[in-house]
């Protein structure tokens, strides 16, 4: 036997004596309980974690519950790739519990894709010192806050907060939360559930120097302000509620609607104004109803509206230019229709000057509708276009529809220029 014969048997051998310590490595691994290699696995980071998913078929899913995730995406040659990793990586994770997340990467245009979103019916325990330096969109839904000083902190250490979602939170043994974000463009609330370890809610006081869009739907178990937000635009307030509660609703619809004196759009849910109406029987707040300045579009949603609102009235009087009204579940009138003098009395300035547009959606073409129809005709003086869109059943009925056409037609006009588009 040669002498390079020699030296390659004990290389053989070594390399034969490494390949069974893999082996029993592996062996040993491959019989540890699945919390342990969960835990090993975290300790790597996220994308080599992923690659044991190679070794075997028990390891092939156990980096989707691994408790701590970390990204690195620093070379802008590959942040096509590395924002399809994370990505993915995300939508293929179970449910289980996040210990730690770490994205760390130049946003630049996708600001859209880095975003917060916790949804958890649980208790939210927050750390004594919070700030999301980069974070621009923020959703909870079904989340519990408790701590005062902890919420707090959270909602002022957001600078660059863009756009913020709460839906179903409960606001437990707090009574004033602030939200204050700089560069907040829009909020939406919904809170469908009871605060059931208070019954008085907490006061939650929004500000926003840049907030241009805010939405809320609920019942109003907890009272919302929205102060110095000169840049709102839009706003949508889709309000249900309950005899039992009337008054407290009836309330917190006032003072939410106190913050909405500068926007341009407003939607509310029919039920919402008249809501409203309990305002007069009950703490007299609607004669002290804000003036909306601005106002140029209101729409009416949901259930078919009475003309003959006292709290409509009052909104219409003090919305000075208002030039388009929708009512986008039809309209009516909920006293005697045929004693309708003193409907729109005194008659609101917008009519007399603004408003040149009305949409009524939804008509079913009965009489009713016909003398709400008849009124708005007759005050609104300078309207220009009013729509009147049949509802999918009287649809159906092209007779009738020739016939209330031709009713319609015949109405006395306050304005000579008022064009009728039936459909």
């Amino acid at each position: 036997m040669d002498e390079s014969g020699l030296t390659q048997q004990p290389k053989k051998q070594k390399l034969n004596e490494e390949r069974d310590v893999v082996d029993r490595n592996i062996k040993c691994l491959r019989n540890l309980p699945e919390e342990i290699l969960r835990y090993i696995l975290s300790l790597l980071p996220t994308k080599d974690a992923i690659r044991t998913s190679v070794l075997c078929k028990r390891w092939e899913y156990l980096w989707t519950s691994i408790p701590n995730l970390n990204f690195s995406g620093l070379k802008p040659d590959k942040r096509k790739q590395f924002m399809n990793f994370v990505e993915r990586v995300l939508l293929l994770r179970d449910s289980s519990d996040i210990k730690t997340f770490t994205l760390s990467c130049d946003v630049l245009r996708d600001a859209s894709h880095v975003k917060l979103e916790l949804a958890m019916p649980c208790i939210l325990k927050l750390p004594p010192t919070i700030c999301f330096t980069n974070l621009k969109t923020l959703n909870f839904s079904y989340v519990t806050f408790t701590k005062e000083h902890s919420t707090e902190k959270l909602f002022s250490g957001l600078p660059v907060l863009e756009k913020l979602e709460l839906e179903n939170c409960k606001w437990v043994n707090l009574k004033v939360v602030n939200i204050s974000a700089p560069k907040l463009l829009s909020i939406r609330i919904v809170e469908d559930w009871e605060n059931q370890n208070d019954e008085n809610g907490c006061q939650v006081m929004i500000s926003g120097v840049s907030l241009n869009y805010f939405r809320y739907c609920g019942e109003f178990y907890n009272e919302y302000h929205v102060h110095n937000s000169p840049s709102l635009v839009e706003a949508s307030v889709l309000a249900s509620w309950y005899n039992e509660r009337k008054r407290q609703i009836a309330h917190r619809m006032y003072m939410l609607l106190t913050g909405f004196s500068g926007v341009k759009e407003l939607t509310l849910v029919f039920c919402a104004v008249e809501l409203l109406t309990y305002a007069v029987e009950v703490v007299e707040l609607l004669p002290h109803m804000p003036i909306f300045n601005n106002l140029e579009y209101l729409a009416l949603e949901e259930w078919s509206v009475n003309l003959d609102s006292v709290a409509l009235l009052k909104i219409l009087q003090n919305s000075p230019r208002l030039k388009t009204m929708e009512f986008s579940e039809g309209i009516s009138l909920s006293s005697d229709y045929e004693r309708n003098d003193r409907i729109l009395d005194p008659v609101p300035p917008c009519f007399l000057s603004q408003l040149n547009c009305i949409k009524v959606y939804d008509y079913e073409g009965d009489e009713e509708e016909l003398s709400a129809v008849k009124i708005l005709l007759k005050n609104a003086v300078v309207l220009e276009e009013l729509v009147i869109s049949c509802s999918h059943h009287f649809a159906k009925d092209l007779e009738k529809q020739k016939k209330v056409h031709e009713q319609l037609l015949k109405l006395p006009r306050g304005s000579k220029h008022c064009e009728l588009v039936f459909y």
